[in-house]
């Protein structure tokens, strides 16, 4: 393992194959993972699926769980069908992960017939047992057709700590006309998204705290969630940090770096945002040196 970890594969799979060999399931899963996953540059998947089944003939549920995940991927001389007999067998040991894979299989019509009774079922059994990602599942299943209870479903998962489920609850709270608005718990639910690492919570955070809406107002720590979201890619956070930067609110201004945001930030296909960041262009365009724009096209690969 800590070959392993040390991203010494080959080191890792030999020793692995050799505590394998002696009957330790821990290794035999190891074994199998670098084998299913070609960390050593070779994927061997029969090889991969025999050590997951002789691990598995032993309880190990990590082996079911991956022999599932080959048998829905048809690896290793697997089938989809055969993914049940492999999640069941995990699910009866207690793996949440297991549940939401079959509650998925029943939603999908992957491997077996379709059902969406027993889909909701798995996964509520999941979800209730503090699986996060079936709770979101269950609230994806349901947001078009029963917003209030998807809501639900998304809440429970950020309770779990599901930060994309935080934003998604978040933005119903503020846009779902079926959902009584509540802004105090949407930035609540926003915070956590932002804290979570979601780059368009981060953007709207950062609007909830640059206007003080909801939470105390600080300029700076507006511009330093623009900054995060900015970084992590998303459109509005770029456009909202170019304009920080701009106007050197919360920051140091830089002409340069807000002109390279911008430029970043590209098109939202809203046209109020749009006329936003044409104004700000031709701000810039027309009031800084050439130069300072040049070194910015070029940062942004135009």
């Amino acid at each position: 393992m800590r070959a392993y970890e040390n991203g010494q594969y080959d080191f890792a799979l030999a020793s692995a194959q050799l505590a394998a060999s002696q009957g330790n399931s821990d290794a035999q899963v190891l074994a199998g993972l670098i084998l299913m996953n070609g960390e050593t540059g070779l994927v061997n998947d029969v090889s991969a699926a025999d050590y997951f089944k002789r691990a598995a003939m032993t309880g190990n549920t990590d082996a079911m769980l991956n022999l599932g995940k080959m048998a829905l991927k048809s690896r290793g001389g697997l089938s989809p069908s055969d993914a049940m007999e492999y999640f069941a067998q995990a699910s009866a040991k207690g793996r949440l992960e297991a549940k939401r894979a079959i509650g998925e299989m029943y939603q999908k019509g992957i491997g077996i017939a379709p059902d969406q009774e027993k889909a909701k079922s798995w996964l509520t059994e999941a979800a209730d047992a503090g699986d996060t990602s079936g709770a979101r599942k269950m609230g994806d299943s349901l947001i078009e057709t029963d917003p209030k209870a998807a809501l639900v479903w998304y809440e429970k998962a950020a309770d779990f700590g599901d930060a994309q489920a935080a934003y998604i609850a978040a933005i119903m709270y503020v846009e779902n006309f079926e959902i009584r608005p509540n802004s105090a718990r949407a930035a609540k639910l926003l915070e956590q998204a932002a804290y979570g690492g979601i780059a368009a919570a981060q953007a709207d955070y950062g609007l909830l705290v640059y206007q003080g809406a909801g939470v105390t107002r600080s300029i700076d720590g507006a511009a330093e969630w623009f900054r995060k979201s900015a970084e992590g890619g998303d459109k509005e956070g770029q456009f909202l940090y170019a304009f920080t930067l701009a106007k050197g609110e919360g920051v140091t201004q830089s002409y340069e770096d807000a002109y390279y945001w911008l430029l970043k930030s590209g098109e939202s296909g809203v046209d109020d945002y749009d006329n936003d960041r044409r104004k700000l262009r031709e701000k810039l365009e027309a009031n800084v040196d050439k130069a300072v724009l040049d070194r910015a096209r070029r940062r942004a690969g135009l």
